[in-house]
């Protein structure tokens, strides 16, 4: 049993559907546009070439930073959808205490 703990199963499935809509739709993001980050041929000039280089390296870092935080929102939902179960199983299961 629970005891005092006071929680809404309910209300913690719902917030992990939300976190795997937000992931869904940073992996999305990800698919879509990260080939639109990519910057256009550089130059022939030295300067173009590595600002062009420093562009595509910095898209390359906030893409991996999304898809970590996809990751991690999913990893939540996932941990937030056992704690939902566990405490539902709690309250399900009988009293020994009587």
């Amino acid at each position: 049993m629970t005891g005092t703990l006071r929680a809404n199963p309910d209300g913690l499935v719902a917030v992990a559907g939300a976190l795997e809509a937000l992931a869904g739709q940073l992996d999305g993001l990800v698919g879509e546009r990260a080939g639109r980050l990519a910057p256009p041929g550089a130059g022939g000039d030295e300067v173009s070439r590595t600002v062009g280089a420093s562009i595509g390296e910095a898209a390359r870092e906030v893409m991996a930073d999304v898809e970590s935080g996809a990751r991690r929102a999913g990893e939540f939902a996932a941990a937030l959808r056992a704690q939902a179960h566990a405490i539902l199983t709690a309250d399900t299961a009988p009293n020994p205490a009587g």
